[in-house]
């Protein structure tokens, strides 16, 4: 016995018919006959009866003729599997910077248990150009806070992130007591337009009626801290970074008021089929337990 006789003894099955059989097999009627003889003789059953309205199927061939669909199925899975452990999937994933909320490590591990074979290049930038990215075709999916409005993209709301703003440890004073009039007339340091702390910044100044001119402009978290430390100005900045640096005395957070955005994961749609892409979109869901849209 080997598949294909047993792919023959479906197809004559399915069809009730030899001639038709042979058609779809791409085989001559004499060989179908003698695949479906071998069987016969293995098995040592009878799995067809000749009628006027072809062949059918007998009590045993009824039997057999679902076996050997769970062994065609089964035998088509192996190979699939097989073939998937040949291929190595790639993907270019966009991330903000490398911080814990991203769970980078325990992405990784869990998406290599579903794609062994995966290549995974991984490219850091600011929230904007991450999406312009991924927009461009130069990414594949990616990490950003803040809300995307973009049809293209896949988006899925991780985690919500909280935000405080931050000044130097030496205005601590000075903090305590500021309002908001007071917050306007202080220096600020804001990160590029094309970073989404940016545009977080305005709208939650606008939504006080605050507008203020950046003294300086930083794209790098590290940067930005190591500027406020230096008195260079105040800024907005992750809570769980900036606490980390308040136990250290070198950034004070102001004890007003906090913004919440949101940690978003971000794909391709037009690639969202690919194996790699796929398996990435399910690790992502499993590790923050988010649940697929229903529809």
């Amino acid at each position: 016995m080997d598949l294909n006789q047993l792919k023959t003894f479906v197809t004559v099955a399915e069809t009730a018919n030899l001639t038709r059989a042979a058609s779809l097999l791409f085989l001559s009627q004499p060989a179908v006959s003698a695949h479906i003889k071998s069987l016969e003789t293995e098995f040592n059953v009878k799995l067809f009866r000749r009628t006027p309205r072809g062949m059918e199927l007998t009590a045993s061939g009824l039997v057999m003729r679902d076996e050997a669909r769970l062994a065609l199925d089964a035998a088509s899975k192996l190979i699939t599997r097989a073939r998937s452990l040949q291929t190595t999937g790639t993907c270019a994933l966009g991330t903000i910077s490398v911080p814990l909320i991203l769970n980078l490590p325990r992405v990784l591990s869990q998406l290599r248990q579903r794609q062994q074979n995966v290549s995974l290049t991984i490219r850091q930038n600011i929230s904007g150009q991450i999406i312009d990215a991924l927009l461009n075709g130069e990414l594949d999916a990616g990490f950003v806070i803040g809300e995307v409005d973009e049809e293209r993209l896949g988006v899925i709301a991780v985690s919500p992130i909280t935000l405080c703003i931050v000044g130097p440890w030496s205005w601590k004073t000075i903090l305590d007591t500021a309002g908001w009039p007071q917050l306007e007339e202080l220096p600020w340091i804001f990160t590029p337009e094309k970073c989404s702390f940016s545009t977080i910044t305005r709208n939650f100044l606008a939504r006080k009626n605050i507008s203020v001119c950046p003294v300086i402009i930083a794209d790098q978290e590290k940067t930005l801290a190591e500027l406020v430390a230096m008195e260079a100005g105040i800024t907005l900045m992750r809570e769980d970074i900036a606490l980390v640096l308040q136990n250290n005395r070198e950034l004070y957070i102001w004890p007003g008021e906090k913004t919440v955005s949101q940690l978003c994961f971000l794909w391709d749609r037009e690639k969202e089929n690919l194996p790699v892409i796929s398996a990435l979109i399910a690790t992502v869901r499993d590790i923050w337990q988010v649940l697929p849209e229903s529809t």
